[in-house]
């Protein structure tokens, strides 16, 4: 052997590579150094049983513990103990280095936990180590993982599990094994990939801060909303290279794989996708801090090693049941929460082609000439699957998806081109904004511009999270300096983040569609192109030999219209949103102005509850339908109207006029809905059709529900959906006040065709009043 080691170093002498033996080898020119690996975990296969041998010098040594299914992954930090004669696997409680300690389940405070028991082998123990069976751990033990990381697996079923292999590598272990287990009622024999891994000393972290957008390192304990819980955000270990330089290549990039599974076609666009981050890590100061390959092949060890990160093809699209995945993609992250370090991120495709083609259909087939003609091309197809993965390579980085700097763009440069290559049209391709179906024909846009692409926002972001300080730095500089950084929010509005906890607070929380600074505006504009959409139905459909496309893209098209109509409803009751420390100047939470939410509300009773009939009748349907069931734009104004009057926007209504000191607004709000939703009852109580009549009777039902709904004391949450007493006040006035005048409509105009609907909307009011106190209340 050592004749063989001579032999290898004189060969390396003879092909140039000069050795040293202090340093190690320089290779090339350039030095790589000689680590000696620390001894970890080696595995067999014996007789069907599965042994791990642990060196003593592991034993009580952090390690990740981790499981992947297809889709999800999942890991728990555990330690390896010697007792007696036993070897104890022990899950531990992880000393965040934010300062807290994270409980390997909430409410337990343990800082460990015995999850199995093994004697040891020791016929098969290597020198200086033990061996144990591990078999049962693997195959047949229920294994409860971490809250949130995704994997869960049931009652074992184990005449159906069985090992499949296993693999040491560089500081970890890989054990295939099919596990059985009950899903969905039935018995299944699961692919499972175990794992063990080394952990090194944790990363320099960066501390959780609400006002930006990142995940926290553990879910547990940590609160959105106006406060910091003590946590990391999570973020990748890169480090500079060449620490004196302002843009230095990192120490060790991000790598990504894009798995075969992906077809050869759509691999450079996924691969555009992640690349489009590239300048946003050389704002943080690193250059080349990804790579990705597109591979032909991928052994399943290195598919599954906790050192790879696979952009997945997800294969249920392929089965029937799963072969229309309305989805984007997802991701998998593996955290070390010592420090929020990513270890590992993946990103699965998950929508099909279909269904891209569909949604980009409907929002900007007027747009681009290439979407007219089922099916796209090629170029087209692929330009989505980039806007999906690059929105996805967001949450492999650490950016949670929430909304970032939407209410603050300019709603008249939507069709600008110079400023949609620039500024795109939505600051942050981690917006749910879809493609944009603001611009006109006219505007003369560029398709490429019509997508989602890493903006502005983005680039921020990462600078934030990611910029290296140099190298005796003290932690109140850097300090100093990202509170800094997270202050350019204050003059640079589409910076800033918030994230849509429970309620739509304002404009700057919808989701769906584009999101401007004048709301009824750009929703005008894109009424235009939802029409020209509906037009083209026809044409796009007339090749099929059944109507499922066209009631697809129409249902579609109603979800858009539907969509926009909440975006405007945002402004009802709404707010501008501003996450700030104490110390900043200004309202977390300003008030949209009064003007503009009576301008919505004009704008849906106009739009939204009296519909044109291009929308809700369009020329097709005489032709493939039978019945008014279902009525979906029906079902949406029935939605409207009940978000139009929840107790979350009428609190918000009732803040606003303590605040701003102006009495009346809720009462003003209700009447002026009511009106318009009325309006027939002063237009000399005219003919109602049919949909406006459901309207109106859905409106009374929900009055009544609402004043039926109790409230306890002692469970202040549960007030959140309910209205107060002030509130269920003023909508039984309004109640009585509908009452009042629909008896004078009825004694007014006796022969009218809608008498009916007329007294059952007075039939259920009556019911209503008569279980309700309120004969003795006069109206004002």
């Amino acid at each position: 052997m050592r004749n063989l080691i001579l032999i290898c170093l004189l060969s390396l002498q003879c092909w140039g590579y000069a050795l040293d033996p202090i340093k190690g080898a320089v290779m090339n020119g350039s030095i790589v150094e000689t680590i000696e690996q620390e001894p970890f975990l080696t595995s067999f296969i014996q007789g069907g049983q599965l042994y791990l041998n642990i060196p003593d010098s592991l034993l009580d040594k952090p390690m990740l513990f981790t499981c992947h299914d297809n889709m999800r992954r999942s890991a728990m930090q555990v330690v390896w103990s010697k007792l007696h004669d036993k070897i104890l696997l022990k899950q531990q409680a992880v000393a965040s280095t934010a300062g807290i300690i994270i409980p390997f389940k909430e409410g337990i405070d343990l800082k460990d936990n015995i999850l199995a028991i093994f004697p040891m082998e020791r016929e098969l123990a290597l020198p200086g180590g033990h061996c144990i069976n591990i078999t049962d751990l693997i195959l047949n033990q229920e294994l409860e993982w971490p809250q949130g990381l995704g994997v869960s697996f049931g009652n074992p079923v184990p005449r159906l599990s069985v090992l499949m292999g296993t693999k040491d590598l560089d500081g970890e272990v890989i054990i295939k094994a099919r596990r059985g287990m009950i899903r969905r009622n039935s018995k299944a024999s699961v692919p499972l990939y175990f794992g063990f891994c080394a952990l090194g000393s944790p990363m320099k972290a960066r501390r959780f801060d609400y006002r930006m957008g990142f995940y926290p390192d553990g879910k547990m304990g940590v609160r959105f909303g106006q406060q910091n819980g003590l946590a990391n955000i999570t973020r990748w270990r890169l480090e500079k290279k060449f620490k004196d330089q302002n843009i230095s290549v990192p120490v060790k990039p991000i790598s990504f794989l894009i798995s075969p599974e992906v077809p050869k076609k759509w691999r450079s666009y996924i691969k555009a996708g992640i690349e489009e981050w590239v300048p946003a890590f050389e704002s943080a100061g690193f250059k080349d801090a990804l790579v990705v390959k597109e591979l032909d092949s991928l052994d399943e060890w290195t598919a599954h090693s906790i050192h790879s990160n696979v952009v997945h093809w997800n294969q249920k699209k392929y089965m029937r049941g799963w072969e229309y995945e309305d989805y984007g993609g997802t991701l998998g992250h593996i955290i070390d929460l010592r420090s929020g370090e990513i270890l590992r991120g993946d990103i699965f495709m998950g929508a099909s082609v279909r269904t891209v083609m569909e949604a980009y259909f409907v929002r900007a087939a007027p747009l681009d000439n290439r979407a007219q003609r089922f099916p796209f091309p090629d170029e087209l197809i692929g330009e989505l699957f980039q806007a999906i993965t690059a929105h996805e390579a967001g949450h492999v980085f650490g950016i949670m998806d929430a909304n970032f700097g939407e209410y603050r763009y300019p709603w008249d440069k939507m069709g600008d081109s110079t400023w949609l290559r620039t500024m795109g049209y939505t600051p942050s391709v981690m917006n749910y904004t879809r493609p944009s179906n603001i611009p006109q024909p006219s505007d003369s846009v560029p398709p490429s511009l019509l997508l989602r692409h890493v903006g502005p926002t983005d680039r921020y972001n990462i600078k934030w999270a990611y910029t290296e300080f140099p190298e005796g730095t003290t932690p109140q500089q850097e300090k100093a300096a990202l509170e800094r950084m997270v202050r350019w929010q204050d003059s640079v509005p589409w910076y800033r983040f918030n994230r849509n906890q429970m309620e739509v607070i304002g404009p700057t929380a919808s989701n769906e569609v584009v999101e401007t600074n004048d709301p009824v505006r750009s929703t005008g504009l894109a009424l235009k192109n939802i029409e020209r959409v509906i037009d083209l139905l026809p044409d796009v459909t007339n090749d099929q030999n059944d109507n499922g496309r066209l009631n697809r893209l129409y249902e579609k098209t109603l979800e858009l219209w539907y969509n926009h109509m909440v975006h405007v409803s945002t402004l009802i009751g709404g707010y501008d949103i501003h996450y700030k420390a104490m110390s900043q100047p200004g309202n977390m939470y300003t008030s949209i102005p009064w003007k503009d939410q009576m301008e919505a509300l004009d704008f849906l009773l106009t739009h939204a509850f009296a519909p044109p009939d291009w929308l809700v009748e369009p020329d097709f349907h005489t032709k493939n339908r039978y019945s008014t069931f279902p009525d979906l734009v029906l079902h949406y104004q029935q939605k409207l109207i009940i978000d139009l009057l929840r107790a979350r926007r009428i609190k918000r209504m009732e803040h606003l006029e303590e605040v701003s000191g102006n009495k009346g607004l809720v009462k003003a709000y209700l009447r002026y809905l009511q009106d318009g939703l009325f309006k027939e009852i002063w237009e000399s109580f005219g003919h109602v059709d049919r949909r406006k009549q459901e309207i109106q009777r859905a409106y009374i039902d929900t009055i009544i529900a609402m004043l039926g709904q109790e409230r306890s004391i002692m469970e202040i949450e549960n007030q959140f959906f309910v209205h107060s007493d002030y509130s269920k006040g003023l909508l039984l006035i309004q109640l009585m006040d509908l009452k009042t005048e629909i008896e004078k409509g009825m004694r007014r105009n006796r022969n009218v065709d809608t008498l009916g609907h007329w007294r059952l909307c007075l039939e259920k009011i009556n019911t209503a009043l008569l279980v309700t106190p309120t004969n003795s209340i006069q109206d004002d």
